[in-house]
C-alpha cells in the first residue's frame, strides 16, 4: 500500500503519555537522548535526572531497567516508610522540630547499600547472606579503623538479602524503642493530645529538644558511612557496574509532611555513595518537588547549588523531538500499514500559519515528549478518516491540546502551590507580550483577590497571605512585591517567559531549569505567555 493511499485510522496514536504505560514504543522507538549516556555512564558524577513531568526521566530509568544486567529498582510503595509517617515516635520528633535528616539519609544509605550487596554479590537467600559475611570479615581481618563498619554489617550478616521493607521497619523500631525507653510518657502525650506541642513551653521545648537529638543525630550515619568504605575498599572489583533506580518520588509513598524530608536526606546522602565505584545511584526527581525541598527547608540550610555536579537537568531541543516524533510514526505506520518508510511531514502536509506544521506544535510544548506525543495523538485524532493531518485538523486539536495542558499543569503544581489554578486566571484575555507595569493596578490586587475567595483550599497558599495583607494596609508599595512573586510563579510552572533586557531573549525555566529572582522585575520587564495555553487562556495576537 502507497503512503497517499493511506487513511489514518480511529485508533491511531503514536503512544502513551505515561513512560509506564508506553511498553511498545517506548522500547521499539527508544529515542538515544544523551542524557541516558550521561546517567548511564558509570564515571560520571550525575546520579539525578531533574526534569518537568513528561520530559523522559521515567524512560531513561526503564531503559536502564532493561539493558543493564545488576539492576534494580528500589520501589517506593514497598518500602514501608509508611511505616515511618504512622510511627507515634516519629511524629513526635517532627513536631518538635528535631531535625530528622541523619536518621533519614541513615536510612536511605542502609537500603542503598543493602541493594547493591543484593545485586552485586548475588545474595538471594540466607545461606549466601551469611558466606558473603565470611567473606568479608576474613578480608578485613586486621579490622583497625574498620570495626565499627564490621560490626555493623555483622548485626545483618544473615539479612543482606531480605526486603528493604524489613530492614527499614527494623532500624524505624530500634529508634522507637530507644526514645520510648527515655522519652514514653511524652511520646504519650503527644498520642493523646493534639495540643501538645501548642501547650508545650518554648523552655520545655528546647530541653526536648536537646535532649532527643542524641537519639538520631550522628552515630548510626557515622556507622553508615564507615560501611560504605568499607565497601568501596573491598577488593572484588567487578566489570560491571551496579545500578540502584529510585523513581516515582512525586507519588503517594508516603504521607505529604514527611516526603520532602526523606527527599531532601535522598538528595543529601547520594554523594557519599559515590565512593563505591562499581555502583551507580540514579534517581529521577521532578523539577515542582526540587522546587517544594528548596522551599521548605530552606530554614535548614539546603542549597540545591551544592549538588550541580550531581544533577542532571533533561532537556529536548526541537531537532531531537522531531526525530522523536519521526521514529514513533514510522514505527506505526510500518506495523500496522505499510512496508514503506512513513514520517510526519507525510502525513502532515500543510503549514499551520506560516509555519511547518511540526515547529507549530513543538513552539507549543514545554519542550516534553509527552507534550509534543499528546498534542500528535490529538491531530491524528481529529483527522481519523482522511489521507493526511491538515491546519484545521491541527487547529481543532490545538483547542483540546491546550486546555489539557492547562488541567495538567494545576494538577502538577497545586501541591507546591495549592492557587496554581486562580493565579492562572489573572491571564486570562491578555496579549501575549506585556510588561509587567501593565499589572501594577489596584484592579489586578482586587482580581487576585477574587480568584482566590472563589474556593477555600486556594486560601492555603502562601500568595493569598501576601494577597491578604497588601489588601487590607492598602499599601501600594506592597503590589510590586505580591505581583513579583505571582509572575515569578507563574515562570516556575512555565507559563510565562521573561525578558528583563532588551538585549537578551525571553528566558524560560522550561529551558534553563534554573528559578529567576524576582527582585530583577520592574515595569519595564517584559513577559510572554507560553503559546500552549493561548487557546485555553482566551490570549489576544
Amino acid at each position: 500500500m502507497s503512503k497517499s493511499s493511506l487513511i489514518i485510522p480511529n485508533s491511531a496514536a503514536i503512544g502513551q503519555i505515561s513512560a509506564e504505560a508506553d511498553d511498545e514504543f517506548l522500547f521499539q522507538c527508544f529515542f538515544d537522548h544523551p542524557s541516558y549516556s550521561e546517567i548511564s555512564d558509570p564515571k560520571s558524577s550525575k546520579m539525578i535526572i531533574l526534569g518537568s513531568t513528561g520530559v523522559g526521566k521515567t524512560a531513561i530509568i526503564r531503559k536502564l531497567e532493561q539493558e543493564k544486567d545488576r539492576c534494580i529498582a528500589i520501589q517506593l510503595d514497598e518500602l514501608s516508610l509508611s511505616y515511618i509517617s504512622n510511627s507515634d515516635v516519629i511524629n513526635f520528633l517532627i513536631a518538635v522540630d528535631v531535625p530528622m535528616d541523619h536518621f533519614f539519609q541513615a536510612l536511605w544509605r542502609h537500603v542503598i547499600c543493602l541493594e547493591y550487596i543484593k545485586i552485586r554479590f548475588r545474595v538471594d537467600n540466607e545461606q549466601k547472606s551469611s558466606k558473603l559475611w565470611i567473606r568479608i570479615k576474613d578480608y578485613f581481618k586486621d579490622a583497625g579503623p574498620r570495626q565499627k563498619a564490621l560490626k555493623y554489617l555483622e548485626r545483618w550478616e544473615k539479612k543482606f538479602w531480605i526486603g528493604f521493607d524489613e530492614s527499614v521497619k527494623e532500624i524505624t523500631s530500634s529508634l522507637e524503642g530507644e526514645i520510648y525507653a527515655n522519652f514514653g510518657s511524652e511520646v504519650e502525650k503527644f498520642r493523646a493530645d493534639a495540643g501538645y506541642v501548642r501547650k508545650t513551653s518554648t523552655e520545655k521545648k528546647s530541653q526536648l529538644q536537646q535532649r532527643l537529638r542524641k537519639f538520631v543525630d550522628a552515630d548510626l550515619l557515622s556507622e553508615l558511612s564507615q560501611v560504605i568504605n568499607l565497601l568501596a575498599e573491598y577488593d572484588e572489583r567487578s566489570l560491571q557496574t551496579s545500578y540502584v533506580l529510585i523513581d516515582r518520588l512525586d507519588e503517594n509513598w508516603v504521607d505529604d509532611g514527611v516526603r520532602v524530608h526523606l527527599v531532601r536526606s535522598l538528595i543529601e546522602s547520594l554523594k557519599s555513595m559515590r565512593r563505591i565505584t562499581d555502583l551507580k545511584v540514579v534517581v529521577a526527581l521532578r523539577s515542582d518537588l526540587m522546587e517544594r525541598v528548596i522551599q521548605e527547608t530552606k530554614e535548614r540550610g539546603f542549597q540545591s547549588e551544592k549538588y550541580d555536579d550531581y544533577i542532571l537537568r533533561m532537556k529536548w531541543d526541537a531537532e531531537q523531538l522531531k526525530e522523536l516524533v519521526n521514529k514513533r510514526i514510522n514505527y506505526l505506520y510500518r506495523k500496522k500499514y505499510t512496508k514503506e518508510n512513513v514520517h510526519f511531514d507525510d502525513i502532515f502536509i500543510e503549514n499551520v500559519g506560516s509555519e511547518k506544521a511540526i515547529k507549530y506544535i513543538i513552539e507549543r510544548t514545554l519542550h516534553r515528549p509527552r507534550d509534543v506525543i499528546t498534542f500528535v495523538n490529538l491531530c491524528l485524532t481529529e483527522s481519523a478518516g482522511n489521507p493526511q493531518v491538515r491546519r484545521g485538523n491541527v487547529r481543532s486539536a490545538e483547542r483540546m491540546y491546550s486546555e489539557s495542558r492547562r488541567n495538567a499543569l494545576i494538577d502538577e503544581w497545586r501541591p507546591i502551590f495549592p492557587g496554581a489554578e486562580p493565579t492562572l486566571k489573572l491571564l486570562e484575555g491578555r496579549r501575549e507580550f506585556f510588561s509587567f507595569g501593565e499589572l501594577e493596578t489596584t484592579k489586578t490586587l482586587e482580581n487576585l483577590m477574587e480568584y482566590f475567595c472563589h474556593d477555600a483550599k486556594y486560601r492555603s497558599d502562601k500568595i493569598w497571605s501576601l494577597i491578604e495583607a497588601c489588601f487590607e494596609s492598602g499599601g501600594d508599595h506592597q503590589l510590586h512585591s505580591v505581583l513579583s512573586r505571582v509572575i515569578e510563579r507563574l515562570y516556575l510552572m512555565g507559563v510565562v517567559g521573561i525578558n528583563t533586557s532588551s538585549a537578551a531573549p525571553v528566558q524560560w525555566f522550561y529551558k534553563t531549569q534554573r528559578s529567576i529572582n524576582s527582585g530583577v522585575f520592574d515595569s519595564q520587564t517584559k513577559i510572554r505567555i507560553h503559546p500552549m495555553l493561548h487557546s485555553s487562556l482566551s490570549i489576544l495576537a
